[in-house]
Formats: structure tokens, sequence, C-alpha cells
């Protein structure tokens, strides 16, 4: 909940709910870009309108705005929880979808929803053959550590989207990685392991290319 004083444009919000009018639904008023490559990575920005509800404490000469905001792309949660920005949500979408048309949906605090169907697509990627992961080091279990993953036979211009990251026998964080640059992905990551011995990481991605796995390293 958020003061009112810091969001001045919900006034109209306030005399609705004053008043015990009905609030008129959200809408997704627009999204950029509109689609890509299921292979790519980056930035989306999903333009939002609507009027949030608020609370009076007429006791207290007070009132709060209910900012809370479930936003989807597809399956995929996306942005903060929370109203930002006069409701322009940039947020990096790795490259988890896979081909189709998704909706996006919104969903207000009170329960208010709209969607907006089908209004991102995901087309078909360019993909590495494979990927290697250059020799790891000894490393002490929950200590963050870098490593780096290179993608072969990447795509003209180097490979840009993102893998998925498992350690069999441990945990690891995070388990979507960030974005390759021309094909070379420096990741920071945390092992965590019950009891020292050796593993290894292995990285794949959504195309169901062959994944990738590090010769084996000591957690300590």
């Amino acid at each position: 909940m958020r003061p009112l004083a810091r969001l001045a444009w919900v006034a109209l919000g306030m005399l609705a709910a004053c008043s015990g009018g009905t609030l008129p639904p959200p809408a997704v008023v627009s999204v950029s870009p509109a689609g890509r490559p299921e292979s790519s990575s980056g930035p989306v920005t999903v333009t939002l309108d609507a009027v949030l509800p608020t609370l009076v404490d007429y006791g207290a000469s007070s009132a709060t705005v209910d900012d809370r905001l479930t936003l989807k792309i597809g399956p995929r949660t996306f942005g903060p929880p929370v109203w930002t920005d006069a409701g322009v949500v940039t947020d990096f979408l790795p490259s988890v979808l896979p081909q189709g048309r998704y909706d996006i949906t919104v969903q207000l605090g009170d329960g208010r929803s709209a969607t907006a169907a089908s209004a991102f697509q995901v087309t078909a990627g360019a993909w590495p053959v494979g990927y290697t992961i250059d020799t790891i080091p000894s490393q002490s279990s929950g200590v963050p550590f870098g490593v780096t993953i290179r993608a072969q036979g990447a795509p003209d211009g180097g490979y840009g989207g993102t893998v998925s990251l498992l350690v069999p026998g441990a945990k690891v964080a995070p388990l979507t990685s960030g974005p390759f640059v021309a094909g070379v992905l420096v990741q920071v990551i945390t092992v965590t392991a019950d009891q020292p011995g050796n593993f290894q990481l292995v990285v794949s991605d959504l195309g169901g290319h062959p994944p990738g796995t590090s010769l084996p390293f000591h957690l300590r």
C-alpha cells in the first residue's frame, strides 16, 4: 500500500471509491516489442492503464492506494508486484517461451483484471549447436563465483539468448542465466550442497540442443 501523496494522479480512483462508484477495469495499452525469436532475450516494455483503488481513513485524514499488481506474459510473471512508473513496466524476458502467441494479463490488488489476447508472439529461433564451460576451480558452498559458458556453432552475430542451469546433487542459483553476448556468457552462480564433494554444472536451452557439462569441480 502506498501513500496517496506519492500518487496524486489517482485522484479519480479516490473519488470513485468515496462515492461508491465502480472502478473501471485495467487495460493493456501496448507491448514493445510485440514479439521476438524464441532464441533471443532482452527487455520488453508493457504499458498499462488503470485507476488504482484507494482506502480513505477519515479519522486520520489520510488515504492509501492499493498498488498490488500481477502482470504475466503467457505463464511467466513479468515485472514487479506493485504498480510503478505510471504503468510502464520494463523487465528482462529470457529465452524461456517456445514458439506461439501469448496473452498478456494484468490483475490489480482488488481483483480487477484484463487480458490482451495473443499480444506477444514468439517465432522460430536460431540456436547454437551446443555449449562448453570453462574449467571451474574449487569453490565454497553458498559463496557466489563466476563461470564462463561458450555457445558453439552460434548463429551469425553470436548467440544472445539464455540457458537453464543445473548442478545435479546440489542447488544452484539462478536457475536461468543472463544473456550471452556474441556467444559468450560470464555468469555468477551460487552452488549450495549439504556435503562437500565433486559436482558438475550442466547448461541447456529451450531448443533442446545438446547440453553443456563442465568438468567436475570440488565444492568444499
